[in-house]
């Protein structure tokens, strides 16, 4: 799938809310048909806008997705800029306990989050992320993530670290996939698993 974007970003306040209302009504709408359903016309109607006004903002369906796992990113970066301000001794390992525990969090409150996070999150679904700015490749949700940690964070740079946060999201996905694929909250005993192997991993890759 090729993944477009957004075609007109919303100026005034009317259109920003209007575009809003939207990705509100696509998340909801993934939780009740799943994402191979959704449609934008259904999308126009719970969002109570013409049809056409979806194709002034969006480039149809694939474009919904690229700006709803945009805004995801954005909200789990803002739920890590507060947790990580409560931790006073903060650590790679305990980092990477609190961005899982802040994407199970969403998983289970944020409308649509368990359809589309960052992509399609059934086996082999394409991300819905532009591509990072590195040399590594990878995505936005790679390069956000690390320049947050050691820029905001202060956590020390990471050897080779595009491949490493890469790795680490790719090993995060399996594990909450498991996890939620036998429950809808989430087996609490996969959700440790993948708490443990992260946290180690982070240990070594941290020394």
């Amino acid at each position: 799938m090729t993944i477009h974007g957004v075609r007109r970003r919303p100026v005034q306040k009317r259109s920003i809310e209007r575009v809003e209302r939207i990705l509100d009504a696509c998340a909801g709408l993934l939780d009740e048909v799943g994402f191979d359903s959704l449609t934008t016309s259904e999308v126009a109607r719970r969002a109570g806008v013409p049809s056409g006004t979806v194709y002034q903002f969006f480039d149809g369906k694939p474009g919904m997705m690229r700006e709803l796992a945009m805004r995801n990113l954005e909200l789990l970066i803002e739920r890590l800029r507060r947790r990580a301000a409560g931790e006073a001794l903060l650590t790679w390992p305990r980092a990477a306990e609190i961005v899982i525990a802040e994407t199970i969090e969403m998983r289970r409150t944020v409308p649509g989050f368990t359809v589309v996070d960052f992509a399609d999150t059934r086996p082999g679904g394409p991300s819905f992320l532009p591509d990072g700015e590195t040399e590594e490749g990878g995505d936005v949700l790679a390069d956000r993530l690390y320049a947050f940690a050691v820029e905001e964070a202060g956590l020390p740079p990471l050897p080779d670290p595009h491949r490493v946060m890469r790795l680490a999201i790719e090993a995060t996905s399996v594990a909450l996939a498991l996890a939620f694929r036998a429950a809808r909250q989430g087996d609490p005993a996969m959700i440790d698993q993948g708490r443990r192997l992260l946290r180690a991993y982070f240990a070594d890759v941290s020394r």
